[in-house]
């Protein structure tokens, strides 16, 4: 029972299948206690939401005025410092969206695919983008500043800022101007 209790508490994941210790994320001034125990750097006016789940949570930064909404999942591989979530300042993501810092290898046909490693990277959303509902940003994927990617998109490449990008896989079909008419 005490190991199980200790793994509940200190493996660095929260989710609704870590049920000693989700129901921490119900009540406010215990669920901001609680992330930032569990979350390695996590700013100001951020939340992780019930229903949430972060794999890896040594592994993700959260900026400010981030909300972490039910239905999210955010996975980096634990204890390898190579993979990493970075989610910059002012970041909206809608409901159910995927964020992967690593992914299983395939090359060796002779091998069951769970025997062949792991690709890492690092998956950056940049200041002020906007992540649309059930989309997924793959490992290595860097989102661009103040873009969006539509609902339901699959992020392979790198988007830059001021864009707007959709579809499976996600490709800009806009860029936004900025405050001065330039791209």
């Amino acid at each position: 029972m005490i190991k199980h209790l200790k793994f509940m508490l200190f493996y660095p994941k929260i989710g609704p299948d870590m049920y000693l210790t989700h129901w921490l994320l119900f009540i406010k001034p215990i669920r901001l206690w609680f992330q930032k125990k569990k979350i390695s750097n996590i700013g100001y006016n951020s939340e992780i939401r019930p229903f949430a789940t972060i794999i890896g949570t040594r592994n993700v930064e959260i900026g400010k005025n981030v909300i972490i909404p039910g239905g999210t999942i955010i996975s980096s591989y634990p204890g390898n410092p190579d993979s990493k979530v970075v989610i910059e300042d002012d970041v909206l993501l809608g409901p159910n969206v995927s964020i992967y810092s690593s992914t299983h290898l395939f090359d060796d046909v002779t091998r069951p695919i769970k025997e062949q490693g792991y690709r890492v990277g690092i998956t950056k959303l940049k200041k002020g983008c906007w992540i649309g509902i059930n989309s997924v940003i793959l490992p290595g994927v860097t989102i661009g500043k103040n873009s969006v990617v539509g609902a339901n998109s699959v992020v392979n490449k790198d988007i830059p800022d001021h864009a707007v990008a959709v579809g499976s896989p996600a490709r800009v079909i806009k860029y936004l101007l900025e405050n001065d008419g330039e791209q």
